[in-house]
């Protein structure tokens, strides 16, 4: 099953919003290092189209450096994505 990994991080003294496509086997392994152990993301199957520029990561799950652990964040989210996804207004 493909994930959608969204995180925020550092890159050249700025902080980005970044997403990320990848499988569900994988996506443990991924927020260990983006956004980074210690560091809030959110995981889902799919999000709602559209340009993603902001989210929320009040009470997102925070990157372990356990595999079975951040396993087991993901799998217990039940933030729906447009709870707390910020969209651009549609052109």
């Amino acid at each position: 099953m493909v994930m959608k990994v969204i995180d925020e991080e550092l890159v050249n003294g700025q902080t980005v919003l970044r997403s990320w496509t990848t499988t569900d086997q994988c996506a443990p392994l991924l927020v260990i290092t983006h956004p980074g152990v210690g560091k809030p993301f959110w995981a889902w199957p799919t999000v709602p189209p559209g340009k993603i520029i902001g989210a929320d990561f009040t009470n997102a799950p925070i990157a372990t450096a356990s595999l079975d652990t951040n396993d087991a964040l993901i799998k217990a989210i039940t933030t729906k994505p447009e709870d707390v996804l910020i969209y651009a207004p549609a052109s």
